[in-house]
């Protein structure tokens, strides 16, 4: 596994990220911007001799690249493993690695397997490598409405079929009386109806009128052809004798970053995507909400919340750590 070369004429964040991976592979975990500058002059030695003009190319990639890490730095804030020296020259990796800082790197990593614009990757990935996602996105979901949630997705961690693990979650829920048989017309093999992840706030008194989401995992390149928006009436209308009373946000859990089209700024296509597929929780968001949902679970000593897969960050922890070791 090895860097490739770095994609200076692609998007920003993937030259953002090909410099976290120089960090992650580097003797002493930092990147010296001056480098960076010094790979756009050899590439542009012998394209452009004008050097005016070329020293006005260096200083525009390097303020963009810059400005998309102090973005990830603002955003994660405390789940975000780079830091700036005071001058802003170098980017440091930092010597303590918290939840949200795994879940980060892991998001990094993930997002580059089966690409080769930023790293070269001879394995593929594994159902198993997937699913941590699924783990990553159950914690996210859980800070998100900071209360309970669900690893709804199909395989299911406790092996439960769909109607049983249904019954069970919106039993615990409180809101919502579920079908005890599979309704007519209904498939007999349901596995998950495309739900992956089932959060909701504890209400002060406990009535119906709170924060519910209802999220999907999507870790493939394939992601935007997926979208839950469309499949919460008859997730519904089909599972339900009575349908929750409180109102659902749909969700999408992505390790990726956002690239923007056509000169689009961020919120413009953010705004498209929310249009789309709702809520969408992508890197430079998962990882703080997932910190914030674990630690929840974790000062949960009286048992207030049920989040799922909390025993299995070690999971997490232990790919990103292979990982690493394989980076040369």
């Amino acid at each position: 596994m090895s860097l490739a070369s770095p994609p200076l004429e692609g998007q920003t964040n993937s030259l953002a990220d090909w410099v976290e991976f120089n960090i992650l592979s580097s003797e002493y975990k930092l990147y010296r911007f001056s480098s960076l500058v010094r790979l756009v002059d050899e590439e542009q030695e012998e394209e452009n001799p004008d050097i005016a003009e070329q020293d006005a190319t260096n200083e525009g990639l390097l303020e963009s690249v810059l400005e998309e890490l102090n973005l990830r730095n603002k955003s994660l804030s405390s789940a975000y493993p780079f830091y700036f020296n005071d001058t802003q020259t170098e980017l440091m990796l930092h010597d303590e690695l918290t939840e949200g800082r795994y879940i980060y790197l892991y998001c990094l990593l993930f997002s580059h397997i089966n690409r080769e614009d930023v790293l070269i990757v001879d394995p593929p990935s594994s159902n198993a490598d997937r699913d941590l996602m699924q783990i990553c996105s159950t914690y996210a979901a859980a800070g998100i409405v900071q209360g309970n949630a669900v690893s709804f997705g199909f395989p299911r961690p406790d092996h439960t079929g769909f109607l049983q693990a249904l019954k069970n979650t919106y039993a615990d829920f409180g809101e919502g009386e579920v079908h005890n048989n599979i309704p007519p017309g209904a498939p007999d093999s349901e596995k998950d109806a495309r739900v992956d992840v089932i959060a909701w706030e504890n209400s002060l008194d406990g009535a119906s009128g709170c924060k519910y989401l209802l999220g999907q995992v999507a870790s493939g390149k394939n992601w935007g052809d997926k979208s839950i928006s469309g499949e919460i009436e008859p997730f519904h209308s089909t599972w339900f004798v009575q349908k929750p009373a409180s109102t659902p946000t749909p969700a999408m859990f992505i390790p990726f970053c956002i690239d923007n089209k056509r000169g689009a700024t961020l919120h413009e296509t953010m705004a498209f995507l929310t249009y789309r597929y709702g809520d969408v929780y992508y890197r430079y968001r998962l990882p703080k909400h997932a910190e914030d949902g674990f630690l929840l679970a974790k000062n949960d000593i009286n048992g207030k919340y049920r989040i799922d897969r909390i025993d299995e960050f070690h999971k997490i922890k232990s790919y990103v750590e292979n990982f690493l070791n394989t980076l040369n």
